[in-house]
């Protein structure tokens, strides 16, 4: 089990923060341009989405290599 603070440190966490905070400026400052806004928030969640899927596909492989090992035995 990873500690709280790992947990707030990591890259994936960190990521989605960062775009709602900008989300949250683009409500209270109109001045902010729509397409910045996109781009910034499209990247951050793009890079939480293409980190949890190699994630699960870790995941996924540790699990098969158990599975295998428990049946070869």
């Amino acid at each position: 089990m990873r500690s709280i603070l790992e947990r707030f440190t990591s890259r994936k966490f960190l990521m989605a923060l960062i775009a709602a905070i900008v989300a949250g400026l683009k409500a209270y400052y109109q001045d902010i341009p729509e397409e910045a806004v996109n781009t910034i928030l499209t990247a951050c969640l793009g890079y939480v989405a293409a980190e949890s899927v190699v994630d699960a596909v870790a995941q996924l492989a540790k699990w098969a290599a158990a599975k295998k090992e428990e049946s070869g035995n």
